[in-house]
Parts: structure tokens; sequence; C-alpha cells
């Protein structure tokens, strides 16, 4: 049934920006296939991901996330986190890392949100491992947005100034088994905020998307593809022809799930306005231009317990 509800986009076919298009414009998910990646750097980050998460508390804690407010890096425990106002905080912990900037580069220094280098932890392997998979990221997400401008009708290189050195933010997330107990969400409901997001999940499932109809289908996990999903500022580039799927993670998990997701988003001074190939009157009204490094913000202090 899965494929019925989201389609796959094939990175090697010719044809995949106009896929691309289809995808997002009836779907916001689509799997990805054809993206080149080697499974070792899949593993490789799966692997240290495990290892990290494996570590006593008050261990991880020294990396806690507050200790690098406002760049999203670091450790985030169980519950500090909230995506939906509805039910209780997730029951989920994280470690979040971005693009490692040095401590002189202009935006670290400027103090711009998400700016800044990460937080490594004495792991052995671990920051060559997650390193060689961000870079790997960083890589596909630029295939993407030229994809993805093409698949609009506008120049590949459209969103060059927004998207050529972007806020590309990698969680490692790991879901304890909540012994059945459907109640303790994994990860509440709700919409990411940028660009796109790339998914790399273990087989043990429990990702779900709301359809049209407030129906929610499961998003089986494709052991040699991604999960792509839109975020918000897409939908708002778009006028609304693209529009931002809600998802979650069900509770009632029977072991550990673990997933990186890769969140591709804007740079922090980048205006968002809707693009010319959708850029009706009623469009423009309904998503006048906001700038992104405010709006990622805004969600973030939305939903992180530490900064409340």
């Amino acid at each position: 049934m899965t494929r019925d509800v989201i389609p796959t986009v094939d990175l090697t076919q010719p044809d995949a920006a106009q896929a691309i298009d289809r995808a997002c414009r009836d779907a916001g998910f689509f799997y990805l296939r054809g993206h080149g990646l080697p499974d070792s750097l899949l593993v490789n980050a799966f692997r240290q991901s495990a290892l990290f998460f494996a570590l006593p508390e008050t261990t991880k804690n020294k990396y806690h996330i507050s200790h690098a407010h406002p760049h999203q890096r670091g450790y985030v425990p169980l519950f500090g986190e909230a995506l939906d106002d509805n039910t209780p905080p997730d029951y989920k912990e994280s470690y979040d890392l971005g693009v490692d900037l040095p401590v002189d580069h202009p935006d670290v220094m400027a103090g711009k949100p998400f700016s800044a280098p990460n937080v490594w932890p004495e792991l052995e392997g671990f920051k060559d491992a997650i390193s060689a998979y961000h870079d790997a990221m960083m890589v596909l997400s630029d295939r993407l947005v030229r994809l993805t401008a093409e698949g609009l009708g506008l120049g590949t290189e459209f969103f060059d100034q927004a998207m050529n050195n972007p806020v590309g933010n990698l969680r490692l997330l790991h879901y304890p088994p909540s012994h059945q107990t459907e109640a303790m969400g994994g990860c509440g409901e709700h919409t990411d905020y940028g660009f796109m997001t790339i998914l790399a999940q273990d087989d043990v499932g429990g990702l779900q998307i709301e359809q049209p109809n407030g129906e929610w289908f499961d998003i089986a996990p494709q052991s040699t593809e991604f999960v792509v999903n839109l975020g918000d500022l897409l939908t708002r580039w778009t006028g609304g022809h693209y529009q931002a799927r809600r998802h979650r993670v069900v509770g009632g998990l029977t072991r550990d799930r673990y997933s990186i997701p890769f969140f591709l988003d804007p740079h922090v001074d980048a205006q968002v306005s809707v693009v010319p190939t959708c850029a009706s009157e009623a469009a423009k009204q309904a998503f006048p231009p906001i700038n992104a490094g405010d709006y990622l913000q805004s969600r973030f202090d939305a939903t992180f317990v530490y900064r409340q």
C-alpha cells in the first residue's frame, strides 16, 4: 500500500526533475533511489549513532544541546522535544550536528543562529563517520535543490543564493522501546520546517504520514532508498503548490529504532518569496516574504524544551 501513497524518484532516470515535481505536488513525500551513496556510509553512521546512545546518561549530558544555544548542536535527552502541542513530549533522544564552521567564520563571529562548530563526543570513529555522512548529504541535497528548481520551470541555479550555504542539520535519532504503549508517542505529529528532509531509517518502522482525508499510513523502510519529504519553507516558496505533509513516529515500538534525518534549510539570511512560476496574486498574499533564519528559529524555540 505504501507505494500507492508515496511515489519513487530514481535519480538515474532522465526525467528525475519532472518526477520530483510530480511527487511534490501530489504527495509531499517520495522514496529516493539511484542516489549513489555507498552502503558503508550508512552502516558506519548508524553504528556510531547506536554506540553514542548506549553511553551512560551522565556522559551524554556532557554534550547537552543547551550548552550550544542557539546553534542546535549536541545531545537532546528523552522528552527534550515536543513536536505536537496536543501530546506529551517525544519519547526519543537525539544528537544534532550541522555544517561544521570554524570559529573565525564570518557567520560564527557575527553570532548568527545555527552557525557554529559542531560538538563532537569523545567516541572513537564518531567524528569521521558522521562527518563523511554529512558531507555526502550536502552533495546529494544540492543535487535535489537543482532538480527541484528545474521541475518548477526555473533555472537550475534559481535557489543558489539561498541554498549554497545552507543550514544543513543532521540528527541522529534513537527511539527506545516503549513497552507497547502507543500513548508514549515516539515523535509527535508535525511538518518539517525548511526546504527538504532526507531520511535514512532502520528496519523497525514506525514512520507514518497523514493523508488529505486524515488517515495515517505507514512508510515502510526500504533498505536501499531514502525517504524525502518537503518542509514548510518550500511550501511557502511555491505558494502552496507543494504542500509539506504532516507525519509522526508512533509509539508501541518493541525494539530500539534508529533514524538519521538530514534537514536541508536555507541560509539564515535568505528571503523566502513565492517563485515566479507559482506567483499568482492569491499565492503572494497567502505567503508574504519572510526571513528564513527568523522562521527557523521560531519553530525551534516552540518545540525544544531547553529553549522554553
